[in-house]
């Protein structure tokens, strides 16, 4: 399979180890380089006298080195990596030395076993068996005990809300203006003490939304309402369905353990497509968000994952990859999350997904889901037969052509001309009407999503907020790659 550079930097999730791992990517401090189809490895100069020996099982990706480091991978097998990505006629050995024969030997051993129940576990004397329900029992007591107590600590906090709401709205959202950032915050660390960091997170989101445009007293009075809304049924929680109250929590901030969804949910098994992959950071905590697409359902799955410290995140999971298994989707009422099983790698795939809607199936899509959920913040879209353009007020849209699938709402505007702005103006199409998408990027990320459209129609895949779409990956037609070739 080829690798590319942006594949190979998804792997390295320390910014240090990433740094020091593209100072080694040169052809200068390695020897005895090589690769197959599975693996690929090779010998770095070090400070000894000895070489490191560096090795990478593709297939998972996994990382094998004889350094004394503990992260995985190493500033070498991060320098491997790059050095592959960038160069692979380099590693031009075919046959991997012993260390890593024997390396890749064992891991498929370990891979192909399966473990066996002995006899000796599965009999048990009478005494241990009362033993053991005696301390389940008391284990599920205190579980109870301590889920009960933060059930009333969370109902408070969402009574404490709902009064500071009301309060807000009689005193008007003009005052809000006036307010300090610190009327904000300290409701927000309330909420964090009554163990509602869900709520927190959007209480805090409010703040900004008085500064975003001259529509913002209609954008801050609907999400408040929302949050009203979510306050209140936070005080009826042990009355809701299962489902509902599941979905609940999550919005509270209440996430199931992964070993609970695994244990309680189906599993989905498909060929998936890793679309897009994100990564934020916030005091050496590392959160990767990886949207995927089931080959067979058709179905999006949100993996989100932590990273502390540079360690390696638990799914080694790559832009563009494609995976065979199962992924078990946390139970609500809109599942979109879901905690990935055993995942096989395929390779990667520089085609564009196929199951895209249009703007028209977007907009039904995202209403019948926000009747379902009334929280739904963003909902995956992969769409097709958009143009990039610019308008005059600076703005970035996607450019559909209007058809008889058309829906004209408030988030879709319906020109008589295009609107594009900039040199590229006379390469837009002309059509009578068209269907304008507006899209949340910065300057940036607009002229990248023009220039690599060439004018033509793109394929991309977002997240919907129901006013805009936030592009994260792009697929260029055959027809733009033909003519930037």
């Amino acid at each position: 399979m080829t690798w590319t550079e942006a594949q190979a930097r998804a792997l390295i999730t320390d910014p240090g180890t990433l740094k020091r791992g593209q100072e080694l990517a040169a052809t200068t401090k390695w020897s005895n380089l090589g690769q197959t189809e599975t693996a690929a490895w090779g010998e770095c100069k070090g400070s000894g006298s000895k070489p490191y020996q560096t090795g990478i099982d593709l297939t998972e990706p996994a990382f094998k080195c004889s350094c004394p480091s503990r992260v995985f991978p190493c500033k070498h097998g991060a320098g491997l990596l790059l050095l592959l990505a960038r160069q692979p006629q380099l590693l031009n050995g075919a046959t991997p030395p012993p260390w890593l024969q024997e390396w890749l030997d064992k891991r498929q051993q370990t891979q192909s076993k399966k473990p066996a129940t002995p006899a000796e576990d599965v009999a048990a004397t009478s005494d241990d068996t009362a033993a053991t329900a005696t301390a389940a029992t008391d284990a599920e007591l205190a579980r109870k005990k301590r889920e009960s107590q933060r059930l009333s600590r969370m109902q408070q906090g969402a009574a404490e809300l709902e009064t500071w709401l009301v309060d807000l709205m009689r005193a008007g959202l003009a005052a809000t203006e006036s307010q300090p950032p610190s009327f904000w915050e300290s409701q927000a660390a309330r909420l964090v003490d009554n163990q509602l960091p869900g709520l927190a997170t959007v209480l805090r989101d409010l703040a900004g939304v008085r500064h975003l445009g001259p529509t913002w007293p209609e954008r801050l009075l609907g999400q408040v309402g929302e949050l009203y809304l979510l306050a209140r049924t936070a005080r009826n929680l042990e009355h809701l369905p299962a489902e509902t109250r599941q979905e609940i929590l999550q919005q509270l901030g209440v996430t199931s353990k992964k070993e609970e969804v695994l244990a309680t949910q189906p599993a989905v098994a498909d060929q998936w497509l890793v679309l897009s992959q994100t990564t934020t950071e916030e005091e050496r905590l590392l959160v990767r968000r990886s949207w995927l697409q089931g080959q067979e359902t058709d179905r999006f799955a949100l993996i989100v994952e932590f990273s502390f410290g540079g360690q390696a995140f638990s799914t080694p999971l790559l832009p563009a990859g494609r995976y065979a298994g199962r992924v078990t989707f946390y139970p609500g009422l809109l599942p979109l999350r879901a905690v990935p099983g055993e995942l096989t790698f395929l390779g990667t795939s520089t085609l564009a997904p196929v199951g895209y809607t249009t703007p028209a199936q977007l907009l039904e899509a995202y209403a019948t889901g926000l009747a379902r959920q009334p929280w739904l913040r963003e909902l995956p879209a992969l769409l097709a037969g958009g143009v990039p353009l610019q308008t005059t007020t600076g703005a970035w849209v996607l450019q559909f052509s209007a058809n008889e699938d058309l829906i004209e709402t408030s988030a879709v505007a319906v020109a008589s001309s295009t609107v594009v702005a900039g040199p590229y103006a006379s390469a837009a199409p002309e059509a009578a009407r068209e269907v304008l998408l507006p899209l949340t990027c910065d300057e940036l990320y607009g002229w990248q999503l023009r220039a690599v459209s060439g004018g033509y129609p793109l394929t991309v895949f977002g997240e919907w907020t129901g006013a805009a779409l936030r592009p994260l990956a792009y697929w260029p037609s055959p027809v733009a790659t033909i003519h930037s070739a």
